[in-house]
């Protein structure tokens, strides 16, 4: 990537004196932010071109370039990649669009173009994108004039346009920018490679990204282990919709946002749904000391500002509001008698001064309790904003972070741009204040990958194999009930004991020899959720019971499902405990990802399940059950017993071996698992199973 950030020298293939067309306004980009290397105009017709040398191609470049960015239409874009293959060089920005992009003809050209890139060992970024930066030594080569202030925050977009959103907001809020790159299509370099270099740059101090969907997502989870530096994300396309809209700008495939959201919590990754979040998070981080405690100070002369920063902080898992010690509430006190409320918030009154509101600050910055403070104010006659944000600036010895809202409009502008002029974070709203405070709590949390799992021992692959192999033989993406129970019991998950009836003296038999009460249910592999058709009737008690039972599930599925291939009916022995759903589904971007919730009807009703990427460690999968309803049930919730999670968590680790050593199964749903009381263990009541 230091080709592209720092090259020693530039190529612009499609260069022109005209400014108007994108190789031209590359190319006086390049010139006019101050690149201190060699610039190569290209051009089919020669000549000069903005006081250099153009060549007809660039094979007649003096030197091999170590950059080359191309700008010329999308049919003659593979025809010149062949030709700065064979010059040599080994980093190229297509800005050309036209690609994958735009349907089948597209996606066969960025084929074809990444076939000749792969040939002559080319990285690449795009096609289809904005160009990138390096602020700090001068680079501008996007088709874009803005260039932004140098700083701390570097930037990574996937669209071109949010990527000029993102420099015009840099420009207007003087927050600095070290790097920015466009990533377009990410036909070969994508945000891993850029999290990769990012981390370990020292003009970077916070990384912010705004992506379509990640393109492989083993290696941006490594890549995000491996780096130091907090990043934000902004993930669009978290609805079908968006979906939908992502893959037509860019091609891009989303996957599941629930698994997004499970990976980048698991990495500590701060996910915002908003360009305001992000802008906030980016620079609250960028010109902020670190926040090493979650207590905040809130500091005001509204009331009205004050309980909604008191709400906003009380909201928040990662900030709360300070305990304010004695001293210091008796400090204020001394300092300000008028004040409302010497508490927090501390209210120092609509008429108070700008002085009082800044001795309220330097007194609560001293209390221990406080790890950043938020000074509120409205534009009333008495405060004087302007005075108030030329202190704020002049308070360089400030133990702690400081966020500020001047909420209003016209009459804080002023003061508003003191702020911005001295890199003060200040936020149109009280609870954005606190949310910024927030991001920057969570970005000092160390990132840790933790201890791996350590799986149960198993012998289950070989059986597993061979029944995979029937239903691949028989052309089938289901497998039935009793086929999933029997992976589950081969890798050693407890299945109650059932037998399958083709009628009902088949029926009675199976349920004399399991014991009364049994559980009955339709066998059928065109209906994967029975009890949406009550094909599953619990607390069987007698044989008339089990004959009239038999007799309703074979009418109940004629009915729902004419067309059903009926196998029989399953007569299985009746467990108790409470319900929970485990499940495996390979996510296309991550992989096997483990699911946990309440199970049963409680599913879709609910709708609360945590997941967590596999591999995982001891601690991620004790997060995953903690962080649910479930849990507050498998604990004994109303008086009732606690259950047996650690047999539950025995299921889990053992379905996680299932997903690791058989690929060949996309998805395995258990539901519900039950759990009984403590020492009873757990058992596969149900299983969906589908192959590809």
């Amino acid at each position: 990537m230091k080709s592209f950030f720092s090259p020693s020298s530039i190529a612009v293939i499609g260069a022109s004196s005209d400014v108007r067309k994108v190789g031209g306004m590359i190319l006086t980009n390049i010139i006019n932010s101050g690149y201190q290397g060699k610039i190569y105009p290209v051009n089919a017709k020669g000549g000069t071109i903005c006081g250099l040398k153009a060549e007809t191609t660039v094979c007649n470049i003096e030197c091999v370039p170590e950059l080359v960015i191309i700008a010329v239409r999308s049919d003659y874009v593979v025809e010149v990649m062949e030709r700065v293959g064979k010059k040599g060089t080994k980093a190229v920005v297509v800005i050309t669009a036209g690609f994958k992009e735009e349907g089948t003809e597209g996606r066969e050209l960025e084929s074809r173009l990444k076939a000749v890139a792969k040939k002559y060992g080319i990285r690449t970024v795009g096609p289809n994108c904005f160009g990138l930066m390096n602020v700090h030594s001068g680079l501008n080569s996007t088709f874009s004039s803005l260039f932004p202030p140098s700083g701390g925050i570097s930037l990574c977009s996937q669209s071109g346009a949010v990527g000029a959103t993102m420099l015009d907001w840099s420009i207007y809020t003087n927050n600095g920018i070290s790097k920015f790159v466009s990533l377009g299509n990410k036909m070969d370099i994508d945000e891993a490679d850029v999290i990769e270099y990012l981390g370990n740059d020292d003009e970077t101090k916070v990384i912010g990204i705004y992506s379509e969907g990640i393109t492989d997502g083993r290696r941006f989870m490594d890549s995000v282990l491996s780096s130091s530096k907090p990043i934000v994300i902004l993930k669009a396309g978290r609805s079908a919709a968006g979906s939908m809209a992502a893959s037509s700008h860019t091609g891009a495939l989303s996957g599941s946002d629930a698994v997004y959201d499970s990976v980048f919590e698991r990495l500590n990754i701060i996910r915002v749904n908003d360009l305001d979040g992000l802008f906030d998070a980016l620079s609250v981080i960028s010109s902020s000391k670190p926040m090493k405690k979650d207590g905040v100070a809130v500091i005001t002369n509204a009331g009205g500002l004050g309980v909604m920063a008191a709400d906003a902080c009380s909201d928040d898992p990662y900030v709360s509001p300070a305990s304010l010690s004695p001293e210091t509430e008796d400090d204020i006190r001394r300092k300000i008698p008028s004040a409302a409320s010497t508490g927090n918030p501390v209210d120092v009154r609509g008429d108070a001064t700008g002085g009082m509101m800044i001795d309220a600050l330097r007194i609560a910055a001293d209390d221990e309790n406080v790890g950043a403070a938020a000074l509120l104010s409205s534009p009333v006659d008495a405060a004087d904003l302007s005075s108030i944000a030329s202190s704020l600036s002049k308070m360089k010895d400030l133990k702690i972070p400081l966020t500020v809202s001047f909420a209003g409009g016209k009459e804080c502008e002023k003061a508003l741009t003191i702020l911005r002029a001295n890199k003060i974070p200040s936020f149109p709203s009280p609870d954005r204040a606190i949310r910024a405070l927030s991001y920057l709590r969570r970005s000092g949390i160390e990132r840790t990958s933790g201890d791996p799992i350590i799986l149960p021992e198993t012998s289950g692959r070989h059986a597993v194999t061979k029944l995979l192999d029937i239903a691949k033989k028989e052309f089938r993406s289901s497998l039935s009930e009793e086929e999933g129970k029997s992976i589950l019991s081969s890798y050693g998950i407890p299945v109650p004991a059932e037998y399958t009836a083709t009628n009902r003296k088949d029926a009675v038999d199976a349920a004399e020899r399991i014991g009364f009460p049994v559980v009955m249910k339709i066998l059928s592999p065109d209906i994967h959720h029975k009890t949406d058709i009550g094909g599953v009737i619990v607390n069987v008690r007698t044989t008339d019971d089990v004959r009239t039972s038999y007799e309703l599930l074979i009418d109940r599925c004629r009915i729902a499902v004419p067309n059903a291939k009926i196998d029989g009916v399953s007569v299985q022995k009746m467990v108790s405990g409470q319900e929970v759903v485990l499940s495996v589904i390979r996510d296309e971007q991550f992989g096997p990802v483990l699911a946990f919730g309440l199970g049963g009807i409680y599913v879709e009703i609910m709708g609360e399940i945590s997941r967590s990427v596999i591999p995982m460690s001891e601690d991620d999968l004790d997060r995953m059950i903690a962080s649910t309803k479930a849990y507050r049930m498998l604990s004994g919730a109303r008086g009732k017993p606690p259950a047996d999670i650690g047999s539950l968590k025995d299921v889990m680790r053992r379905m996680i071996k299932i997903a690791i050593e058989n690929p060949e199964i996309y998805e395995l749903e258990i539901n519900p698992v039950m759990v009984g009381k403590n020492g009873e263990g757990s058992w596969a009541v149900d299983a969906l199973t589908t192959v590809r």
